[in-house]
């Protein structure tokens, strides 16, 4: 049984590399076919929309914390936009 282990071994670092290679290869020619203005566009547009949607979440936390905080009878100073 330890005998066989490299012939394993072997085989299936054989279809590993054989895998990658074509998996790599079928990637190398989308992205060689892409065009970099429309991605920047979309990308840009992502990151857009994914930091409006962080800036809402943390400030709909920050409202409850307030409101949590006045509910407790803490006297504080409401969260100011900077």
């Amino acid at each position: 049984m330890i005998k066989s282990m490299p012939d394993k071994i072997a085989s299936v670092a054989s279809y590993c590399v054989s895998g990658t290679l074509v998996c790599g290869g079928g990637v190398s020619q989308w992205m060689h076919d892409l065009d970099w203005n429309q991605v920047a566009v979309v990308s840009g547009i992502v990151i857009g929309i994914a930091t409006f949607l962080v800036n809402v979440y943390y400030k709909n936390r920050q409202t409850k914390a307030y409101e949590a905080a006045l509910n407790r009878g803490y006297k504080t100073t409401p969260p100011q936009e900077d």
